[in-house]
């Protein structure tokens, strides 16, 4: 009798930054905390409100759009690292007004602080049970 093989998924290389539903069709998103006293946004998920210092935080979902607020190009590989450079490490001023911290791979070359970006989804590497493990990257929104 032959077993049925486990269904492969994708599960987020570090859970806590984002989620993939598991709904067909859905898409993965970033994951944030919105005080409900005061409506500030954080990233990554908290339990304090550093704006009002309540206990109230929501987990809320982020839309995945924002601008360029820094960013700088890492050049070498650092020992164990997942991403070939070169490439961009940037912080992310997102439309619900918090910050993401982001790796930048496609057309890092071309940034410019202030313009739009988008994230997106990318399988890193596979688990010991062949699952895809994902990552969040952003990108320059293609005009």
């Amino acid at each position: 009798m032959t077993q049925a093989k486990p269904e492969k998924k994708q599960v987020p290389l570090r859970r806590g930054f984002f989620k993939i539903p598991e709904e067909p069709g859905s898409q993965p998103y970033l994951v944030s905390s919105r005080c409900t006293n005061c409506g500030k946004y954080f990233f990554p998920t908290r339990v304090i409100c550093l704006n009002c210092g309540k206990q109230s935080l929501e987990e809320a979902p982020l839309k995945g759009k924002g601008t360029l607020y820094t960013y700088t190009i890492a050049r070498q590989q650092l020992p164990g690292a997942l991403v070939t450079p070169p490439y961009a490490i940037a912080a992310i001023a997102m439309e619900e007004g918090c910050q993401v911290p982001a790796v930048v791979t496609e057309d890092w070359d071309s940034l410019d602080i202030n313009m739009d970006m988008e994230v997106y989804f990318e399988k890193i590497q596979e688990d010991a049970e062949g699952n895809e493990q994902m990552v969040y990257k952003f990108r320059p929104v293609k005009k």
